[in-house]
């Protein structure tokens, strides 16, 4: 029986339907007008960026300069206003104080902790790594504390740096004392890390390993680490306010190197060791030949004395302590 002529046009339609090559089925091409936006604006976000963390790093490296003239008014007020500038950056204007709870930041926080991992460009990643430490958020300790344990003494450098600005309680000191020892790094990172120690030392919840460091650093290690690094082991144990670490810290009164000699006076003055009063008087006399030693005596006298004040009238801060 013949098949219905209209039932094997259909077959017959069906087939040429089906065959690619004589009917071809159409796609929608993709909006390539869009994809080219796209790549523009993700172009424009990468340079803004870019220009966020060139902006941070001429930040930090004022308000570095400004702290190291602390005590100057002109310095403190600077450092104080490029402090809260760098930290809203940081946050995206996200907190209004140092220290204050974390709140919802955005792009330029997120941006900085990917940037911190990220080794691909190293000189963004230790700007990265500074910056995070002026967010007051403990919790991007470990980031910065992962750039500590690099090997560029760059990153090394920013990363100790943002540490010491953070000021987590739980950054682990250890970490830091072995770039203090490790000879093979500059002077200048290993007195940095001292410094970081130093800063942390009040918030710390390791201080007494702390401590031991600091002990270690000023008896049987003195030589082997840097004359910066000895000044913050002075500092630090005079922080400490415990006088069983002055005969530790007297003997670097008469070192011959200044600031070694104005920390221990300083050092002597918070622990209130009063027995080492005569090795200050000592300074105040005609052999110490830098005024500035001169004054962080007499300064740490004043402290012992009770404020009262001799001036450099060594005979006259005599009598005042042998009456005592």
């Amino acid at each position: 029986m013949n098949r219905p002529i209209t039932l094997l046009f259909l077959t017959l339609a069906a087939c040429a339907s089906g065959n690619s090559k004589s009917n071809p089925r159409l796609e929608p091409a993709p909006d390539e007008t869009a994809r080219q936006i796209a790549l523009r604006e993700a172009d424009a976000q990468r340079r803004q960026f870019q220009n966020v963390l060139l902006k941070l790093d001429q930040a930090m490296e004022s308000y570095a300069s400004a702290l190291a003239n602390r005590g100057v008014p002109r310095a403190d007020a600077t450092a104080e206003r490029l402090e809260k500038m760098i930290r809203e950056t940081v946050l995206d204007k996200g907190a209004s104080a140092v220290g204050a709870s974390p709140t919802p930041v955005g792009y330029n926080y997120d941006r900085l902790q990917a940037a911190a991992i990220d080794g691909t460009h190293p000189h963004y990643q230790g700007i990265a790594l500074a910056a995070l430490g002026f967010s007051g958020d403990a919790r991007v300790m470990p980031t910065i504390l992962q750039g500590a344990q690099l090997d560029d003494p760059i990153l090394i450098d920013r990363a100790v740096f943002g540490l010491a600005i953070l000021r987590a309680p739980d950054t682990p000191s250890g970490v830091l004392a072995a770039i203090v020892k490790n000879d093979k790094l500059p002077m200048s990172t290993r007195t940095q890390a001292a410094w970081a120690i130093y800063r942390l030392q009040n918030v710390s919840t390791r201080q007494p390993e702390i401590v031991r460091f600091w002990r270690a650093c000023a008896g049987p290690d003195c030589n082997k680490i840097p004359k910066g690094a000895l000044v913050q082991t002075i500092r630090g144990l005079g922080l400490t306010r415990d006088e069983a670490n002055a005969d530790l810290v007297a003997p670097y009164l008469k070192s011959p190197y200044a600031l070694v000699r104005m920390a221990a006076a300083d050092a002597i003055a918070r622990m209130n060791s009063q027995s080492h009063a005569e090795d200050l008087i000592a300074l105040l006399g005609p052999e110490e030949t830098v005024p500035n030693v001169r004054l962080h005596a007499r300064k740490a006298l004043q402290e012992l004395a009770g404020q009262g004040d001799y001036g450099y009238d060594v005979d006259a801060w005599r009598k005042a302590f042998e009456r005592k």
